[in-house]
């Protein structure tokens, strides 16, 4: 009896889930959640690492067991976020709770530990088998994975009926789902089996690790989104960043010339992207502002083809002299009330339109 998973597979496996958890060690820890799921993914790493130290399943062989005892204490990880999600308790009692669990989780290693040495002894099979020390064996693997797999299926089935995630979510949980009732199907058949023999799906040993490395690579890639996510956001490279480069030198020439509405730098820092991006956007507009009086009449009330269609290149040249003259201590062309700006929006993402329109033709004006 061999392991179903070719070595080679299996160490690529390993290394892929590896960086995926060094990455969220490193940025993804400040909630909870994330940090439960990074104790998880801690306990998958040494399971396929015991499971790749050993290539023959058997149920006598300790490393194997070991591996088996790590692969429960991930499912307790499951069944903690499970009853944290249906129950909303507080950090105190999810630490409480992922104690106990992992108490309950040694026991059963220890279990499986005794049943495999009593097989040794006995000369028993090492596949699981309706002998005693197999069955005692099975039901300390199982008995607990079924419970957290069915907790946590529920928990999946409690945020779907809220009807208030967002189509991402609602996909995520869906193949959680997928995969949490893969694993309790191949446990039900392979009980079956073990009762009756039928259906007859082969030795039960590396089917399940089988199942759990299939799982597990599917679950850490759901889990490397929001970690890509997170790296885009650090490179600059999400929308919000890219949008922030492109504003950047119109933002940089129309603060220059109207330094006094820049917020302190201790205001910015820190900010999350969607933040800074609007302080930005406010700037800007709070720098239209401010050259108003310096646009001569024409020039801000151009002619319009349609509600939201301007000259956008002729304002901007205006636009840079406006700026220019101001830079440079002139008198406002305009005395008394400031003339009105050549767009008005009506929301944030309009407004934005209009200044990456502005943008992208400011390179043009050579503001100095």
């Amino acid at each position: 009896m061999s392991s179903l998973i070719p070595a080679a597979l299996g160490w690529l496996v390993l290394g892929y889930v590896g960086v995926i958890t060094a990455g969220r060690l490193i940025l993804l820890r400040d909630t909870l959640i994330d940090q439960l799921v990074n104790r998880m993914l801690l306990w998958s790493i040494a399971a396929l690492v015991c499971y790749r130290c050993t290539s023959t399943p058997s149920i006598t062989n300790p490393v194997y067991v070991l591996a088996l005892g790590c692969v429960v204490m991930t499912t307790m990880h499951l069944y903690v976020m499970a009853r944290y999600v249906l129950a909303e308790t507080g950090p105190m009692a999810v630490w409480q709770r992922l104690r106990r669990c992992g108490f309950v989780a040694a026991v059963a290693t220890v279990v499986m530990l005794l049943a495999g040495m009593a097989a040794r002894d006995n000369g028993r099979p090492v596949d699981l088998s309706a002998h005693g020390p197999a069955v005692i064996f099975g039901i300390a693997y199982a008995a607990p994975l079924a419970v957290d797999m069915v907790v946590f299926l529920l928990a999946g089935i409690h945020e779907l009926r809220r009807g208030d995630l967002s189509a991402k979510m609602q996909a995520v949980c869906w193949t959680l789902g997928i995969s949490g009732g893969f694993v309790l199907t191949s446990q039900t058949l392979s009980v079956a089996q073990l009762l009756t023999g039928r259906p007859y799906l082969g030795p039960h040993l590396p089917r399940g690790e089988l199942d759990f490395v299939l799982c597990l690579t599917l679950d850490v890639t759901l889990l490397a989104i929001p970690l890509f996510s997170t790296l885009l956001t650090l490179s600059g490279w999400d929308r919000e960043g890219r949008i922030y480069r492109r504003l950047r030198p119109l933002w940089r020439d129309l603060t220059a010339a109207v330094p006094e509405i820049v917020l302190p730098a201790d205001a910015r820092h820190g900010a999350d992207p969607v933040t800074r991006l609007f302080r930005m956007t406010v700037e800007i507009r709070d720098a239209l502002l401010h050259l108003g009086p310096y646009l001569t009449a024409e020039t801000t009330q151009p002619q319009r083809k349609g509600e939201l269609d301007w000259e956008i290149t002729d304002y901007a040249h205006h636009l840079a002299r406006a700026a220019r003259a101001r830079k440079a201590g002139q008198l406002p062309a305009v005395v008394g009330s400031v003339p009105r700006l050549p767009v008005t929006a009506h929301d944030f993402d309009t407004e934005l339109r209009h200044l990456l329109g502005l943008a992208r033709v400011w390179p043009k004006t050579a503001v100095g």
